[in-house]
């Protein structure tokens, strides 16, 4: 099935319906956003109370980030074996993968609701990747602050290998409660300030410098408002990088984000006997550790969808650079 797109276009400007439901920003064709969708203020506090977050590295690198993290699925546990949904990326984590809890539930219905009502066709989105972003101080042995160290990730293209070509990525975005201690901006009803800046994490999307096209946009910049999901299908992804850009305040004043990402698998795995297979043509296939050899040819391919505009065919990758995927996923 072909990568899938927007199918209903809205002026740059929001337009409630009867029901509730807020038309969505479409953002120059590339992405939509629902600003806010969603209505509940506590989603921060109820999806830390429901899961407990896990140490994070990066890829195949063991030292910790400032990030904590974890990955959902639908897990189903029988007698003998615990099916779930794989999607590998860069983010590897200490645990397992955990159950959708009530909230998740929530969230990812409507995520899916608003996905068939805009782009064509799309895949179910099923899987979760969600961090807390902490922003950190360093302190000399006296005790003063020597440095601060806000949350950000650099440019990058999503991981697609357990991705449908249909498949969506729906970034959602929670804060901590202090958001709303913060003033409304003038002008923008969704945005919050501290004197006049804003206290918002924004993501920047940018052309991936092989792309020869003189009717994209270069690059644009969303501001992560509280409680809204911004969806892209994959051509998007395959055509722009993206990257989280801190507040230039002081991090006493940026409240703490939670980075809620909801994508769609089409890899099933079912953990048995101590060991995670992967559903493959009717077979179960062993997740084994990775190779050097492997780990080399894997990167090259993530540096590819990095860089380049190419639909990357990925082979039959049977390891995981995440240590959670080869532990039991938690019902």
């Amino acid at each position: 099935m072909s990568e899938t797109t927007i199918k209903e276009l809205s002026q740059e400007q929001c337009v409630a319906y009867a029901s509730g439901e807020v038309e969505p920003v479409n953002l120059h064709n590339l992405a939509l956003y629902f600003r806010p969708a969603l209505t509940r203020t506590d989603y921060f506090d109820a999806i830390k109370s429901e899961h407990t977050f896990q140490s994070l590295t990066e890829s195949n690198k063991p030292n910790h980030s400032f990030r904590k993290g974890i990955y959902l699925s639908k897990v189903q546990k029988t007698d003998d074996e615990t099916r779930f949904n794989l999607l590998r990326c860069s983010t590897n984590l200490d645990g397992p993968t955990l159950n959708f809890r009530s909230t998740d539930q929530e969230i990812i219905e409507l995520a899916n609701n608003l996905a068939v009502r805009h782009f064509t066709r799309p895949a179910r989105l099923n899987h979760v990747l969600a961090q807390i972003y902490e922003n950190t101080k360093l302190f000399s042995p006296a005790g003063d602050v020597v440095k601060e160290r806000k949350a950000k990730i650099k440019e990058h293209a999503d991981k697609t290998k357990d991705m449908p070509k249909n498949g969506l990525i729906a970034f959602c975005t929670f804060y901590s409660s202090d958001v709303y201690n913060h003033e409304t901006s003038p002008t923008d009803p969704f945005d919050y300030q501290y004197k006049g800046t804003s206290v918002l994490t924004r993501l920047r999307f940018r052309l991936k410098k092989t792309v020869v096209d003189d009717s994209l946009i270069e690059q644009f910049t969303v501001v992560l408002y509280p409680n809204s999901i911004l969806m892209i299908p994959l051509s998007t992804n395959r055509l722009y990088t993206h990257e989280i850009l801190p507040p230039s305040l002081n991090i006493d004043n940026i409240p703490t984000r939670l980075g809620y990402v909801i994508r769609c698998s089409d890899t099933e795995a079912v953990f048995k006997h101590g060991k995670t297979f992967i559903l493959r043509g009717g077979k179960e296939v062993e997740l084994e550790r990775p190779t050097w050899a492997g780990i080399v040819e894997l990167k090259a391919l993530y540096f590819q969808e990095n860089t380049t505009e190419e639909v990357i065919s990925y082979p039959d990758i049977d390891f995981s650079l995440n240590d959670g995927d080869y532990t039991e996923p938690t019902v």
